[in-house]
């Protein structure tokens, strides 16, 4: 028996380990996903020499005399960084001053300098030009349109060059079941109105599902079919494990390679939930916990437990809730309008019963939160919160902890 529980916190902003400590008496247990090791560079390397459904990205190269790479942004926790690298040493015969790296953020507001320097590396951001994607650019190529009418519009920097390559990484989604493979085109580099017409006309495929579950073209379907149209070249998708560290690394064609990719996380994000409900739920958002828009893919394991109180960790580092569509289509207005605004005040934190979602995050915008989740309850520290609750449940209450919440997948 054990009265604590160590997490991980802070992707991007240090990713601690944090310890949560419990009365004596109190049962925790946590519910993470399987234990991976991380991978070596020896194994990285591999990965690169057998490509999945391509030749090797040095073979791609040859005759090419421009490339694009993207990522993605910090809302997601890949480590670019650690991998492109390896992407470089495969187009040693390609001049720097023609490799562009483009930060795939789809709707997303730009990253600044210090957050590049994150996501690709401090040395390589001053060896090699990185751009933002801007969706309400002018600077799009307009690649005609899929027969459903989708209009593809694209990065002019990734439709011009002449090799197209993506690193990003392998979590479950919503709309598209998995990450990876063609979502850094669709809605990664793409237009306003491509955007606009995947996020309307499409179907979900559904949160870690692999393949189309109806008849119908879903978002993934559509993604894929833009990045055919796009020539997308191969792709470096990962995935990872409760520290963030890469546990599997899938390279090569943009779907044989994540659908590999994603049998995998299927099998290493599973979790198992506990035979019978706790007395407290905690949900750590961590990796997915910069963007606190993010917050909803963590909350999952909140719903399993009618009768359970139910707290949410998410430091939420970067503080501000843009999407970039619907309303907040302009990422300068929205954020001038915010800055205009009085900043809202804290309202005195009470916890209720277990019908309320109990947030701890020092930087989730009170409105935001509040406009989230009505039901919610936002705490800026850990004692203020628990100190409400351990009046609330019983001297041995069990305590169920999911340390990645934003990740993990229920076994079915």
């Amino acid at each position: 028996m054990t009265n604590t529980a160590t997490i991980h916190t802070r992707a991007w902003a240090g990713d601690e380990a944090l310890t949560l400590t419990f009365p004596k008496g109190w049962t925790v247990e946590t519910f993470g996903p399987e234990e991976c090791p991380q991978v070596t560079a020896d194994q990285i390397q591999t990965a690169f020499d057998n490509p999945i459904g391509t030749p090797r990205i040095s073979e791609l190269a040859k005759g090419k005399n421009s490339v694009a790479i993207i990522v993605d942004d910090l809302s997601r926790p890949t480590p670019a960084a650690e991998l492109i690298p390896y992407v470089l040493k495969e187009l040693d015969a390609i001049p720097k001053n023609q490799i562009r790296i483009v930060v795939g953020g789809g709707s997303h507001r730009p990253i600044d300098a210090e957050e590049i320097d994150k996501k690709v590396g401090a040395d390589i951001a001053r060896a090699y030009q990185v751009t933002n994607h801007n969706f309400m650019s002018g600077d799009l190529r307009a690649l005609g349109s899929l027969d459903s009418g989708l209009p593809i519009y694209i990065d002019r920097i990734v439709a011009d060059a002449d090799l197209k390559l993506c690193i990003g990484g392998i979590y479950p989604h919503g709309n598209v079941g998995f990450g990876g493979g063609a979502k850094l085109i669709l809605p990664g580099v793409s237009g306003f109105a491509t955007m606009f017409y995947f996020h309307t006309f499409y179907a979900s495929r559904g949160h870690a599902n692999i393949e189309r579950q109806g008849d119908e073209p879903d978002h993934r379907d559509a993604a894929e079919a833009v990045a055919k149209v796009l020539g997308l070249d191969a792709v470096v998708n990962v995935t990872l494990n409760r520290k963030r560290q890469i546990t599997g690394v899938f390279v090569g064609d943009f779907i044989q390679a994540q659908r590999t990719g994603a049998q995998f996380a299927l099998k290493t994000y599973a979790t198992r939930a506990p035979e019978t409900e706790p007395d407290l739920v905690i949900a750590n958002a961590y990796p997915l916990d910069y963007d606190p828009v993010q917050t909803a893919k963590a909350l999952w394991p909140l719903r399993l437990f009618k009768n359970a109180y139910k707290v949410a960790i998410n430091p939420a580092t970067d503080g501000i809730c843009h999407h970039g569509l619907y309303d907040e289509i302009d990422y300068a207005r929205f954020y001038k309008l915010k800055s205009e605004q009085p900043q809202q005040e804290l309202p005195e934190p009470k916890i209720e019963g277990p019908h309320q979602t109990l947030m701890w995050s020092e930087n989730f915008p009170v409105d935001e939160f509040y406009k989230r989740n009505p039901d919610g309850v936002l705490f800026r520290d850990w004692d203020t919160l628990f100190n409400q609750l351990i009046v609330k449940l019983p001297d041995n209450a069990r305590v169920a902890v999911f340390p990645n919440a934003a990740i993990q997948i229920p076994k079915k």
